[in-house]
């Protein structure tokens, strides 16, 4: 049997060489309590998790996968300490490990750290790491072996922003005592200063983590932090070889390449091939190899749309593809389609995609572009994003069966943090929002904030904004540009699509999405030049607290990274134009809310109470406007439920303990899936 699976997966890896699928993205659309527990946690827990599968397919497991990503979207960053993108974690979480991981229910599981502990009031927490992990090169040769020294050698990498030079210090800063001083000090420092500071330095200047034997991390709260366990599972906490840094040079570990980067997760990268090919194979000198289940080889590959992605899957060339919204239909509606019994609907994924509007858009030749700017400074104008645009034609370019579970009326992602009744947090915001109770209730027919619109009321609201920006002397139709990545079909057609709702919803005369392309990077070619003048994108949960999301649009504060680099509001802020001293104000105003509930630190329900008002009032000024979740059908032979489900860090994408079947999984199995979960969660 062995021999034959071996035959059939050379020959599909071959043919997608010889195919020379090209393209450059990735599978996703781009940052509490006392535990104890034992290393094997992870894997008998998602064992439970999909003990149901078992049972629903009888099917042979995949020793090896083959899976995809879509072209736009190719990793950027090997280093795990440097990056926040999802499409660089996708990767990089499994060659790298951390101090805690999750298991298939989203609760936090033991990685490196065996076990750990809080005191009383949780603001001193204590990680007992195992003896026996190693960092191994591209070959599996043990190259050093890992201790606590690792973690106070990557905690200073991170916190060091002449060595780092990224935005993930957030949760640190925010967190553990003496971090934002350390990272203010270095970045007060030229780079050859920074540089020579070492991990001493940092323990010398007071910063709230210490080693004190070779396997026992303790890290030290600003005040009571019973989510501290979802913090150290984000790369903020990761551990850094130190031998490595030495042998590459500060500059040199900042960009490490793949074939340069060591290990001390579950896999190698056997191949990597710019926009084409990615594949991984176990580490042989993997710690918890006994522990956990791995494939013997999963080979990832790019495709330019999930058109093409269909014919690989047909040609079982693809063990796991998300539908488009045109092959869905098609498969749906033929009873006879050998894929009707097998669609399957994933659960949501754990973003929360927004309109994140850019407040200083420039143009190509570098100018202000002055008619969106003024526009988009309008709360009227805004408003009609967040009151008026029906949103499910587009919806359905992600679940075409039923598009109104890609609804999303909050900025927070659901299932983030619950308060001491059990409640989620995004059910207070709703509260404040005035959406709760039956007026939130999922119908499957119409959009939450159009019930109580009509087409009189959402005129009348155009004709406002009209109103006001015209005497500012905004042209209509406002032609914001929207920006997707050549090439792509599927991102044109989704483009093609969010331009029309606009349309249909207001009329020609409005708002005329003007749709552009980039060749490869968005970061570099639209957003660093500001040309966006608005993205669609999604914030993961880095921790379990609200301020990891609603903190990220704040002024006055260089961890706020939607703010900084995408809505340009603390740049009006510094110096703004008369026609946007209005939307300042409300940005100050929402920043003195957020900043007023991350101050309570010794009430968990008010704290969130707090923050419910701060992501409320945001939303009701339209600041950032809540946009979708993405909840697709596909076509699998993995058994989704059985996959790491954490809210928090980069470990979804870590392929361990995955459950999968040689035959396809059908609708009724992820019914059964489904139905099993949410028993166990509820």
């Amino acid at each position: 049997m062995n021999i034959d699976f071996e035959n059939r997966t050379i020959n599909r890896r071959s043919f997608l060489k010889g195919a020379g699928v090209v393209g450059a993205a990735g599978l996703l659309a781009a940052c509490g309590g006392s535990s104890s527990t034992a290393g094997s946690a992870s894997a008998s827990a998602s064992a439970s998790a999909s003990s149901s599968a078992a049972a629903a397919n009888s099917g042979k497991p995949l020793t090896e996968l083959i899976t995809y990503e879509t072209s736009g979207r190719e990793i950027e960053s090997w280093n795990m300490l440097y990056s926040q993108l999802a499409t660089n974690f996708n990767v990089t979480t499994n060659i790298w490990d951390g101090l805690l991981s999750f298991d298939s229910y989203g609760k936090p599981v033991a990685a490196i750290a065996k076990s750990w502990e809080h005191n009383d009031d949780a603001s001193v927490w204590t990680f007992h790491l195992r003896d026996d992990v190693d960092w191994v090169d591209i070959n599996g040769e043990v190259k050093d072996h890992l201790t606590s020294k690792d973690f106070l050698v990557g905690f200073e990498w991170v916190l060091n922003a002449k060595k780092n030079e990224a935005a993930n210090t957030s949760m640190p800063s925010t967190t553990v005592v003496g971090a934002a001083d350390y990272y203010d000090k270095t970045d007060a420092l030229d780079n050859d200063a920074a540089y020579a500071l070492t991990y001493e330095d940092m323990l010398a200047a007071g910063v709230g983590i210490e080693a004190p034997d070779d396997y026992t991390v303790v890290f030290t709260c600003m005040n009571p932090c019973p989510y501290f366990d979802t913090v150290a599972s984000y790369v903020c906490c990761y551990p850094a070889p130190p031998a490595l840094i030495d042998e590459l040079g500060i500059d040199g570990f900042r960009g490490v390449n793949y074939d340069q980067m060591w290990s001390c997760g579950p896999y190698l990268i056997e191949e990597f091939v710019q926009d084409n090919t990615k594949s991984y194979v176990p580490n042989p000198n993997y710690y918890a190899k006994d522990e956990v289940t791995r494939f013997e080889r999963i080979t990832l590959n790019m495709i330019s749309d999930l058109t093409v992605g269909y014919q690989l899957y047909q040609n079982r060339e693809l063990d796991e593809l998300e539908l488009s919204e045109s092959t869905l239909t098609t498969i749906q509606a033929d009873p006879s389609n050998e894929y009707n019994q097998q669609l399957c609907e994933k659960r949501p994924t754990k973003y929360a995609y927004d309109f994140h509007f850019n407040y200083y858009c420039l143009n190509e030749d570098g100018t202000p572009n002055e008619n969106w700017n003024k526009a988009i400074a309008n709360e009227s104008f805004r408003r009609c994003f967040q009151e008026g645009v029906n949103l499910i034609p587009y919806y359905a370019r992600f679940n075409k069966i039923n598009p109104l579970k890609c609804e999303n009326n909050f900025y927070t992602m659901k299932g983030v943090c619950y308060n001491s009744k059990g409640e989620d947090y995004t059910s207070l915001v709703a509260k404040e929002l005035g959406i709760d109770g039956e007026k939130y209730a999922y119908d499957g027919e119409t959009m939450v904030h159009l019930r109580d619109s009509s087409e009189d009321s959402i005129k009348a609201l155009r004709d406002k904004a009209v109103e006001e920006l015209t005497a500012l002397g905004v042209k209509f139709p406002i032609k914001p540009p929207f920006y997707f990545v050549a090439g792509n079909t599927v991102a044109q057609d989704n483009a093609t699509v969010l331009k029309q709702c606009f349309i249909d919803s207001f009329g020609d005369d409005f708002i005329q999405l003007e749709l552009r392309t980039y060749v490869s990077s968005f970061a570099k070619e639209v957003r660093t030049p500001k040309m966006h003048a608005f993205v669609i994108n999604g914030w993961g949960a880095d921790f379990g607290d609200p301020v990891n999301f609603v903190g990220q649009e704040i002024l006055h504060d260089d961890n706020a990274y939607y703010a900084a680099v995408y809505s340009n509001s603390q740049l009006i802020a510094e110096n703004p134009e008369d026609y946007q001293k209005d939307v300042v104000a409300q940005f100050e105003e929402f920043t003195d809310l957020v900043n007023e509930a991350n101050a309570i630190v010794d009430d968990t329900d008010a704290r969130y109470e707090a923050f419910a008002k701060a992501e409320a009032y945001m939303i009701n000024h339209s600041l950032a406007v809540p946009c979708y979740y993405d909840v697709r059908w596909c076509l699998t032979h993995v058994n989704e439920y059985s996959k790491i489900n954490a809210m928090f860090g980069p470990c979804n994408y870590k392929y361990v303990n995955w459950e999968t079947s040689e035959d396809a999984y059908t609708t009724a199995d992820y019914e059964k899936f489904a139905a099993a979960f949410d028993a166990a969660t509820a």
